[in-house]
């Protein structure tokens, strides 16, 4: 009952290898349409970030960088310019309170001169003309001080505001400005390396898409084994139908003498038993090769897509590293917006100071022909006063008076001069052409935003070739996966098949060799029945040394009868 269930086994074996074989075919084949989408992937992103587009906005980005730290220096620049006009403000302010001061001081004294003058007049002389006409000039002169002063005091005040503006500004945001340059540096330094390692990526790719493709190819080759271990173990099921029709004393052993069927299937046991071993050990050898290559397979695409992935994401998994660079330059945009701000309260203060000056220095020169008239009215108002005599003596200290105040009002004036040149001088550095006004911080925020669109654009498409990559990959991965999990069996497989090889031996363990009459009808059915069923030069050679070991050596001549070129072909082709 042995042969029976033996054959039942190994038709079973035999379906269950072609399945196994045909769909691990079907499934490599599959995926290496796949492997070709992701060698096409590789290319996309190699080109995205060597592109011209990338390589435009990292040339305009990394000039956007030292504009940052211009912009920080200038910032620097502006808020000592701001201090010192500060400083100098504060001198002018107390010039200016000093000049209010003398020329409250000249208009008592003018009114002095004035009440004086009717003393005089009662004697006959009239000072009148000479007090009026003081008086006109120094309520004129004090007029244009009060206005240079309050023109002056709201100048201090948007001095006071910008300073405090700026100071805060700096203090909050010179530090961001210089960290926003060093990461759009080093970001654009890793994008350069990035491109490096992509270029290099890309010949290493080459070098597993080469290998890979030879595994892929090599284990579809090694899967055509699975037809030849099917067509050798229907040779052992027709062989071991025989054994049963010996058995059974019918078919092809109708003829045959008990002794002889016995010996027969002596033989046929031996010999199927040695096929048998031959289709297990080259099954292991080829599931065992066929596992290696896809296993080498799975390892190599995986290691290749961490590798892209690691070179084209950021941290997050599914982003490009790009999306890193566009906060950088989102914030860059945000920082050059309150650069801005902050430039428009400047800009304020230099055009007021601007107007300020002007009518300061005006002021300075009316005040220096008012004072001068003031001193010569008084000069000539004192030496008339003289003339009266003692009626005259207090209006000659009033016009003594007058000459010192306007002296110190004409000192006060040239100390200002000066500290207006100082002022106008600090406020040119201000309005240079060399500033950073709104135009030029335009000009920037659209160089970043192009540069931002860009950055945006490649990112977006590396994002989704990254994304179409890790699809493909996994794709892949998971028919390799399919492929490998169903040569799971074929170790099984070949451990049944070796299984049967042994209950083979063990059935002839007892049976004895053909006896020298019953060689000939032995040989004779074997090679009538099984001989011309070989397909493979392996098969004819396990024959002919089973049946050398039987005694039945003679079978090798018949053998060799058949045509040695379609052994040669059967060679080549399995």
């Amino acid at each position: 009952m042995i042969v029976p269930m033996l054959i039942r086994s190994l038709e079973g074996s035999a379906r269950e290898i072609d399945v196994i074989f045909a769909r691990a075919g079907t499934e490599l084949g599959e995926g290496l349409g796949l492997f070709e989408s992701l060698k096409e992937r590789l290319t996309v992103l190699s080109s995205e970030l060597g592109g011209s587009e990338i390589a435009q906005a990292g040339a305009a980005l990394s000039g956007l960088a030292g504009e940052l730290r211009a912009i920080q220096g200038a910032l620097s620049d502006e808020t000592t310019t701001l201090q010192e006009l500060s400083v100098l403000s504060h001198a002018a302010s107390q010039a200016l309170e000093n000049l209010l001061g003398h020329m409250r001081l000249i208009t008592i004294l003018a009114r002095s001169a004035r009440i004086e003058a009717v003393n005089v007049n009662a004697s006959g002389r009239d000072f009148g003309d000479f007090t009026a006409e003081i008086v006109r000039l120094t309520t004129q002169a004090q007029s244009t001080i009060q206005n240079c002063a309050r023109d002056h005091q709201r100048f201090a005040a948007l001095l006071a505001t910008a300073l405090t503006a700026q100071r805060a500004f700096e203090s909050g945001y010179g530090h961001a400005l210089s960290l926003l340059a060093d990461n759009l540096q080093q970001t654009l330094a890793d994008v350069a390396i990035r491109q490096s390692r992509g270029s290099v990526l890309t010949a290493d790719a080459a070098t597993h898409s080469g290998r890979i493709a030879g595994a892929a190819g090599g284990a579809i080759i090694a899967l055509q084994s699975g037809d030849s271990i099917r067509q050798r173990l229907e040779h052992a099921i027709a062989a071991l139908r025989l054994v049963s029709a010996l058995e059974a004393g019918t078919g092809p052993a109708a003829g045959l003498g008990e002794g002889e069927r016995g010996s027969a299937a002596h033989v046929l046991h031996r010999l199927q038993s040695a096929q048998l071993r031959e289709s297990a050990v080259t099954l292991g050898e080829d599931a065992t090769a066929i596992e290696a290559a896809l296993s080498m397979l799975a390892d190599d695409t995986g290691s290749l897509i961490e590798s892209v992935r690691n070179l084209y994401s950021g941290e997050g998994a599914s982003r490009s590293f790009l999306a890193d660079l566009e906060a950088d330059l989102a914030r860059a945009s945000e920082l050059l917006g309150k650069c801005d701000n902050a430039r428009a309260g400047v800009d304020r203060v230099t055009a007021t100071l601007a107007s300020v000056l002007e009518t300061c220095q005006q002021t300075v020169s009316a005040l220096a022909g008012t004072v001068s008239s003031i001193v010569l009215i008084g000069m000539n108002a004192g030496l008339r006063a003289a003339r009266v005599g003692t009626e005259g003596r207090s209006l000659v200290v009033i016009a003594q008076e007058l000459k010192s105040a306007a002296g110190r009002v004409a000192g006060e004036a040239t100390r200002l001069s000066p500290t207006f040149a100082q002022m106008q001088t600090a406020s040119a550095r201000l309005t240079g052409s060399g500033r950073l006004d709104a135009a030029h911080f335009g000009a920037l925020d659209i160089t970043m935003q192009d540069s931002l669109a860009a950055m945006r654009n490649t990112g977006n498409r590396l994002g989704a070739a990254l994304d179409q990559l890790r699809r493909e990959g996994g794709g892949f991965c998971t028919v390799v996966a399919r492929a490998t999990l169903s040569f799971s069996n074929a170790g099984a497989m070949s451990d049944l098949i070796a299984a049967a090889a042994a209950e083979l031996d063990h059935a002839c363990r007892d049976g004895a060799l053909p006896s020298p009459d019953a060689a000939e009808p032995v040989r004779h059915l074997i090679q009538e029945h099984i001989w011309p069923s070989y397909t493979m030069a392996a098969e004819r050679t396990i024959h002919r040394a089973v049946l050398t070991e039987c005694g039945l050596a003679q079978a090798e001549a018949a053998g060799r009868a058949q045509p040695e070129p379609a052994e040669a072909l059967d060679d080549f082709v399995f």
